[in-house]
């Protein structure tokens, strides 16, 4: 008997000691990908796009041709209190009276890291060349359906009169 007290004492202090013990700190998804999308806390990463796919009623994806004065655009995320976003054109506007700055908000993940959501204000007029390029604070919410240290990809879904459009960027670090 009094060996089985001896154990089990052992046991109870064994799990005092165990509960005691520092826990491992867990980084929530969504600050791991904040870190991956804008760098460090105090950081900043910028990102171009590299393409844009849609389909349309969940048909087969088509590419989408982007003018030079889209693709060397550069999406600029930074890691702050704030958490900046700003899209500048590259040295290829558009449209020669254009803003240097395009658009320019604050980001943030959901909780499970799944969305991402940029709030902001753009800068230049919407016609077709650039309405692709508009792809965060138009439609809000999109889903980040891969994010590396190098890639970047979303996906965002709006209807029109001819169907339910998903539409897929892709940008590269740089």
């Amino acid at each position: 008997m009094r060996t089985f007290q001896v154990l089990l004492l052992m046991g109870v202090l064994g799990l005092m000691i165990l509960a005691c013990s520092k826990d491992k700190t867990v980084t929530p998804v969504a600050d791991a990908n904040g870190a991956f999308l804008a760098g460090a806390k105090g950081s900043s990463k910028t990102w171009k796009i590299t393409s844009v796919t849609y389909t349309i009623n969940a048909g087969s994806p088509n590419s989408l041709t982007l003018d030079p004065c889209v693709l060397d655009n550069l999406y600029t995320f930074t890691n702050n209190s704030m958490q900046d976003f700003t899209q500048t054109e590259g040295s290829v506007k558009c449209i020669s009276s254009d803003s240097t700055v395009v658009e320019s908000g604050n980001w943030a993940f959901t909780n499970d890291g799944k969305n991402i959501v940029v709030e902001g204000q753009w800068y230049d007029d919407l016609n077709q060349e650039t309405v692709f390029q508009y792809i965060f604070t138009a439609f809000g919410e999109a889903n980040v359906t891969q994010l590396t240290a190098t890639t970047f990809v979303i996906s965002y879904s709006f209807t029109n009169s001819n169907g339910k459009y998903i539409v897929t960027t892709t940008f590269t670090k740089v």
